[in-house]
This record gives structure tokens, sequence and C-alpha cells, in this order.
């Protein structure tokens, strides 16, 4: 046999031998499922709620006048810092300059008409007197019969007209005096109403917005919502508003402790406490509304206090009126709303949910509903309760094999959840991959433990 058939036998004999091996390797590896898995261990697990929301100042007032008119006077620009009664502003009230001077001046005519009736009073009394002494004089006369009873009536009658004479301007005086008073109302009022006309700040802390500029007409609350002016703000004191969806709202306490970060500062983050939370559903159209209602999804509006100790070193001495945080930041929040030490605990990715009593999935239990009612359309969708459905793990035995276990869970982070009943520490669970946890995985399959890097590798 000459060398090249012998190198030809040689090779053919090498490939088939791998083919074999290939062969027997593959009946091996046939119905086998390659996975990854994970022991059970003790763990503390802080639960969390995650959420966005906006960074704003804990205590921000906004201002506008209460008077309609011109700004004549515009004391301060945005980003000044203000004490608690500085004037900000003037508003030239036109009208209501009109309407204190009309009070001035019938304040006025009401003090000259209560002069003139006093001394018209005094001539009056005059008049009195001298009446009533002639009456009283010719009273005497008549009782001695010095005069006729005719003489004196007409003295009797003369002291009657004055007396009632006066009596009437005494009681004109009185009323001019309560007009008097009115007018004097009326002007207190007027400049009670005209001095709202210079603006106050309510509160000591920095103008984070103005929005109106010298010269500009606005209009009063007295007479609808008024144009606000600028806002006052304490930027010492700064808070997250997330939105809280209502299936995790319920878990949320004032007084939980949250991690905050801040899009303006990447990779940093901030501690907080949550100080308020919405109790009642509101217009999401609304500026103050608690409540947003977005694709049937109500969102209730958390507010987290960001602890200035957490972000001390962004703060400049030197420069006081810098501050780390602007109205409108973007920013999320996670809230530690429990904790649990030294738990029983797998990965999240290990537990999964079956029909009560069998090996299907959700989606196995969902598919064969449909092809059910498709048969018969009067048939109920009993299969899609979720009521019939149990969270179960997939444990990792000796010889191969996986049993089904019947877990209940307890709280989770973003890894790992608690398992209260059903797993001890040391247990070896299934925890991938995700097709094999929620679907193909039964009973008693045969499945080979891989590192989870391997498992979608193709030989």
């Amino acid at each position: 046999m000459s060398k090249k058939w012998k190198r030809i036998l040689i090779i053919a004999g090498c490939v088939a031998g791998l083919l074999i091996a290939f062969s027997l390797l593959s009946n091996k590896d046939a119905g086998v499922i390659k996975v990854s898995a994970e022991k059970a261990a003790v763990r503390s697990i802080t639960e969390t709620v995650t959420a966005s929301g906006q960074v704003y100042p804990e205590y921000a007032v906004k201002i506008s006048p209460d008077v309609s008119g011109e700004i004549t006077d515009l004391n301060v620009q945005e980003g000044d810092s203000v004490r608690k009664g500085q004037v900000l502003a003037r508003v030239y009230a036109d009208n209501y300059a009109l309407d204190r001077d009309e009070a001035s001046a019938r304040l006025g005519q009401s003090q000259a008409n209560v002069e003139n009736s006093k001394a018209a009073l005094g001539v009056q009394k005059a008049a009195l007197d001298k009446a009533q002494q002639a009456f009283d004089r010719n009273k005497r006369l008549f009782d001695d019969r010095v005069i006729s009873k005719a003489e004196f009536e007409q003295y009797e009658s003369d002291y009657i007209a004055a007396k009632a004479n006066y009596n009437a301007s005494l009681q004109n005086i009185r009323s001019l005096q309560a007009g008097m008073r009115s007018s004097q109302t009326g002007l207190v009022a007027a400049n009670k109403v005209l001095g709202r006309a210079t603006i106050v700040s309510p509160i000591s802390g920095t103008i984070s917005s103005l929005k109106v500029e010298k010269g500009e007409r606005v209009v009063g609350t007295a007479q609808m919502a008024g144009t606000e002016m600028m806002t006052v703000a304490d930027m010492n004191t700064m808070e997250v508003r997330v939105n809280v969806g209502e299936n995790d709202i319920v878990k949320v306490s004032i007084g939980d402790n949250a991690d905050i970060e801040v899009d303006a500062y990447t990779g940093r983050k901030f501690a907080g406490v949550v100080t308020k939370i919405a109790s009642s559903v509101k217009s999401a159209s609304g500026t103050g509304a608690s409540t947003s209602t977005t694709n049937d999804v109500t969102n209730y509006e958390v507010r987290i206090r960001i602890d200035k100790e957490s972000y001390q070193d962004l703060l400049d001495p030197a420069h006081p009126r810098r501050f780390p945080f602007r109205p409108g930041m973007n920013a999320s929040a996670d809230i530690k709303t429990k904790r649990k030490d030294n738990v029983v605990s797998v990965p999240i990715a290990a537990v999964n949910a079956r029909v009560k009593g069998s090996d299907k999935s959700l989606t196995d239990s969902k598919k064969e509903a449909q092809e059910q009612q498709g048969k018969n359309t009067n048939a109920p969708d009993e299969n899609n309760k979720t009521g019939d459905m149990e969270e179960v793990v997939y444990l990792v035995m000796k010889d191969g094999v996986v049993k089904k276990r019947i877990v209940k869970t307890g709280i989770q982070d973003i890894n790992y959840i608690e398992i209260t009943d059903g797993l001890k520490a040391g247990d070896e669970v299934v925890t991938g991959p995700y097709s094999a946890v929620s679907q193909t995985l039964k009973d008693d399959a045969k499945v080979r433990v891989v590192p989870k890097d391997e498992l979608f590798k193709v030989k």
C-alpha cells in the first residue's frame, strides 16, 4: 500500500473518531437544558420605590399685586437675596389713587360742614338762652297778672321755636359727624388699598423667578387671578417632588429615607427624607395638583427634602448666593420603604409563576385558554385568573435534574427577593436563562449548570 493511501486512511480514521465522539456528546446533551444557578443565601434586603421628578425649593411664595396698575418701581433682579418686609416693587394704581383723593375730598367737606354747623349751633344756643330768659321773666309777670295771657303766649311761642331750632341744629351736627366718621373710614380704606401698591417680600429668601419689567401693567388679585410678578424662595431648603404610581404609593411613608440623584451631578447621590405624601386626587391640569393621571395610571406626588449635609461640599461660603440646585432640575429618588436583615433570599430572576398544580407557565395557560375559546366561544377564560397562579423556583438536584418548589416571597430590592417559606440557605436554584425559568423548565427536567456568560455560547 502506498504512503498516499496510508495517509488517507489515517485521516479518515481520525475524522470517523471525531464524528463518533461528537455523536456521543450530542446524545449525552440531548434533552439537557443549559442553565445558570445560584445558591439561596442570608442577606439584608432594602425594598425601594423608584420615582422621578424635579427639584424645587421647599418654601416658595408666588407674588401677585393686590391692585392693578403700572409698575413704577422694580427694586430686585432674579437671583437677588431679599429679607422679609423688603420693598420689592411699587405699582401706580391710578384708579385707587383717584378713589383716595375723592375720599380725602369728601372728608374735608364733611369736616367743613361740621364746623359750620357748630358755628350755627352757637347762634342757636344764644337765641335759645335769650328766649328762655324772656319766657321765665314773663311767666312770673303773667303769674302776677301783670301782663295779659296773649302777651305771655307770644313769649312762650318764641321760646318753643328757639328750642326746636336748637335741637334741630344739634341733630344736624350729630348727623354730619357720623358722615365725617364715614368719610374718615373711607379715606383709611382708600389709603390701605393704595398702600397695597407697595409690594413687600413675605419671607426672607431669593428671587428665584422674575416675570415682569418696570413699566408693565399688571392685574391685581382684587379683580381676578392677578399677574404673577415673581417668586421668592428659600433656596437653603430644597426638595425633590416625584410621582409615585398608585401600586407603590401604599408602601411609602412620611419619614422614609431616600437616595436622590440629580441629573446635573452625574454619579452623585444625595440623602433625603420623605416629608409629604399626596392624600387626595386632584386634577392633573392644575398647577398645584397633587396627583397626575397618564395613560390610566394614577401618580401621587411625594415630596422628599434633600439633606443639606449631603451636599455641604457644594456650598461656597465666599459666594452665598450660589446654590447647587436650581428649581426645575431633573432628579430621581430611590425611596427606602422597608428593610429586613438576615433573611433567606434568591435572585429575582429565579422566581416565576406557574399554574397551580402543574408546570404550565402563564403563557402556556393563556395559549390553551385561547385555543379552548376558539373551539367554544362561550367558554370562560378561567386560566387567566391570577388567583390560579403560584410562585415557584426550580432547585438543582445532585443528579442533574430540577425540582419545582413552591415558595412564598416577601420584600425585594433591585437584585434579590426575600423567600419567607419554601427554601433554606444553601439551596441551589435556577436563575437563567429567562426563557427556561419562565416557560421551558418542568419538574424533573435535566439541566447542566454553566456560568452565565456561557449560556448562549455556540460550540
